[in-house]
C-alpha cells in the first residue's frame, strides 16, 4: 500500500500546484480576468465530479477483473467505458459551450466580466472531455495496479501546463499574447498530450484497449454494471461542494472577514488531507484485486490497516497545526478578525480529520465492494444529516466558534457510523478481524 499510494501524494501535490501556479499568472492580468477564470470553477468541479463517478466505477470493477486474471474481458470494459464516457464528455462541453452567456449571467457574472468568460470558456470547453478522458484513464491505471506512470501522467499535465501558461498568457517570444484565452489554451494543450499519453500507454503496453466495432451484447450490459456504481457516486461527488456552498452562506452572517477565514481554513483542509486522498484513489484497487484474486481477508487487513494509519497520521497533522496555527494565520493576513477564525478552525476542526478520513476511506471501499448506494447514504447522512445542521445548531449556540463545534462533531459521528458499516460490510461476507488476523 505504502509503494502505491507514495507517488499519488506527488500527483496530487503536483495538481494542487498547477492551480495555485495557474491562478496567479491569471491574478496578473487583472480583477476581472480572475474572476473569469473563478467563475469557472463551479463548472469544472461539476464535470470533474462526472469523470470522477465514471472513474471510480471503472477502478472498482476493472479491479475485480485484473484479480481474476480476465484480461480480455478487462481490455473490452475499459473500451466500453472509454465509449460512453467520451459520448457524456463531448456532450456535456458543447451543452456548456453553447450555453456559456446564459450560464454564467446566472451565476452571477457581471457585463465587465463576460467578454472574459468567453475568451476562456469556449477554449476551455475543448479541453474538458480529454481532460475528463484523462482522469478516467489513470483510474484504469491505478486499477491494474500502475501508480508511479498515473501520478506521472497527472505531474505532466502540471508540468506542460505551468510552462504554456506564462508563454500564451504574456506573449513571451515567439508566441502570441493571448491573455486569459491562453491560460484556456494552455490547459487545452496539457490535456490533449496527456490524453494521448494515456491512450498509447492502455494501447500498446497494457494492450487493454480494443479499437474492434463495438457489440450491443457486452456493450450494453457493461454500461450497466458501470452505472450500478457510477451514478450514486457523481452524485456523492457533487454533493460535496453543493455542502461547502452552503456552509458558506452559513458563515458570511459573520461578515466577510470570517469568509476570508473559513475560505484559508478550507484550503488547509485539503493539504491536511492530501495522504488520505491518495490512499483513498489506491485502497479500492488493491481491495478489489485482492478480492478478485479469492484473498479478501487481504483486502480486510488493507482497509483496517488504512484506517488505522489515518488516524495516527491525522493526529500528528493536528498537533502540527495546532503548534502553528498562530503562524499560518499571520501568513494569510494581518486582520485580526480573519486570524481569530483561521485560529479557531484549525483548533476544532483538523481534530476530527481522522474521523473525516474514515468516511473517505469507507466511501471508495464500499463502491469496490460493490455497495456504492451504501456509500451514498454515507455521504447523505454525514453533509445532510449530521454536518450541516449540527453546524447550523452550534452557530445558534455559539456564534461561528460553534458552527465549527457542530461541524467538528458531524465528522466524529460520521466517522463511527461509517466504520460501523463497513464492518457489517465484512461481516456480511463471512469476514470478520479475528478471521483476518
Amino acid at each position: 500500500m505504502f509503494r502505491l499510494t507514495v507517488p499519488m501524494i506527488f500527483g496530487m501535490v503536483s495538481m494542487m500546484l498547477l492551480g495555485v501556479v495557474d491562478t496567479y499568472f491569471i491574478s496578473m492580468l487583472g480583477t476581472n480576468e480572475l474572476a473569469a477564470v473563478s467563475f469557472s470553477q463551479p463548472v469544472a468541479n461539476t464535470l470533474i465530479s462526472v469523470a470522477l463517478g465514471i472513474g471510480m466505477a471503472l477502478g472498482a470493477l476493472l479491479s475485480r477483473l485484473i484479480g481474476e486474471n480476465q484480461h480480455q474481458k478487462a481490455a473490452r470494459f475499459i473500451t466500453d467505458t472509454k465509449i460512453i464516457a467520451a459520448l457524456i464528455a463531448v456532450t456535456t462541453a458543447f451543452i456548456g459551450f453553447l450555453a456559456i452567456d446564459p450560464l454564467f449571467k446566472a451565476l452571477g457574472a457581471t457585463e465587465e466580466v463576460m467578454p472574459f468568460i468567453n475568451s476562456y470558456m469556449s477554449i476551455w470547453f475543448i479541453a474538458a472531455p480529454m481532460w475528463m478522458l484523462t482522469m478516467i484513464g489513470n483510474n484504469a491505471l491505478r486499477a491494474i495496479g500502475d501508480t508511479k506512470l498515473s501520478a506521472s501522467i497527472m505531474a505532466l499535465l502540471s508540468v506542460i501546463n505551468l510552462i504554456f501558461d506564462p508563454l500564451l498568457i504574456f506573449g513571451i517570444g515567439p508566441f502570441p499574447k493571448l491573455g486569459v484565452a491562453g491560460a484556456a489554451w494552455a490547459t487545452l494543450i496539457a490535456c490533449m498530450t496527456c490524453w494521448l499519453c494515456s491512450i498509447a500507454v492502455l494501447t500498446f503496453r497494457e494492450q487493454l484497449l480494443e479499437f474492434t466495432y463495438p457489440n450491443l451484447s457486452h456493450l450494453l450490459p457493461n454500461w450497466r454494471e458501470l452505472f450500478k456504481i457510477a451514478v450514486p457516486a457523481i452524485a456523492a461527488n457533487i454533493m460535496t461542494p453543493i455542502a461547502a456552498t452552503v456552509l458558506t452562506a452559513m458563515i458570511a452572517r459573520y461578515g466577510v472577514e470570517a469568509v476570508a477565514g473559513f475560505g484559508v481554513g478550507a484550503r488547509i483542509e485539503f493539504i491536511s488531507l492530501i495522504v488520505v486522498f491518495a490512499l483513498s484513489s489506491t485502497l479500492p484497487m488493491f481491495i478489489g484485486q485482492n478480492i478478485g484474486a479469492g484473498k479478501p481477508h487481504r483486502a480486510y487487513r488493507a482497509l483496517m490497516g488504512g484506517l488505522k494509519f489515518s488516524l495516527i497520521f491525522q493526529t500528528g497533522v493536528y498537533l502540527l497545526l495546532l503548534a502553528t496555527s498562530g503562524d499560518i494565520a499571520s501568513v494569510f493576513s494581518d486582520n485580526p478578525q480573519v486570524v481569530g477564525v483561521i485560529k479557531m478552525f484549525l483548533l476544532v476542526l483538523p481534530l476530527t480529520y481522522g474521523a473525516h478520513a474514515i468516511v473517505i476511506l469507507v466511501m471508495v471501499s464500499l463502491n469496490v465492494l460493490r455497495r456504492p448506494r451504501t456509500a451514498l447514504l454515507i455521504t447523505v447522512v454525514r453533509l445532510l444529516l449530521l454536518y450541516l445542521p449540527l453546524a447550523y445548531i452550534g452557530s445558534l449556540l455559539g456564534g461561528i466558534n460553534g458552527l465549527f463545534v457542530g461541524a467538528a462533531c458531524g465528522n466524529i459521528i460520521a466517522g463511527l457510523i461509517a466504520y460501523a458499516i463497513i464492518r457489517r460490510v465484512f461481516r456480511e461476507q463471512g469476514i470478520t478481524a479475528i478471521e483476518a488476523g
